[in-house]
């Protein structure tokens, strides 16, 4: 299973296409393997978030 080619604008399409690929990757998964696959994407996305972001 390949991730998704998203487009630049990031619209409705794009949105369908990453549920559909994180449906079809979460189906064989328990429940505990889901959450930590979603627990490792969100420290992922902080990390990556944070940097982008100015102290205050």
């Amino acid at each position: 299973m390949k991730f998704p080619n998203l487009s630049n604008r990031f619209d409705a399409e794009d949105i369908r296409k990453l549920r559909e690929y994180n449906s079809l990757k979460h189906s064989k998964m328990t429940h505990k393997e889901i959450l930590e696959d979603i627990r490792q994407g969100a420290e992922s996305f902080m990390s990556e978030f944070s940097c982008c972001v100015a102290d205050e």
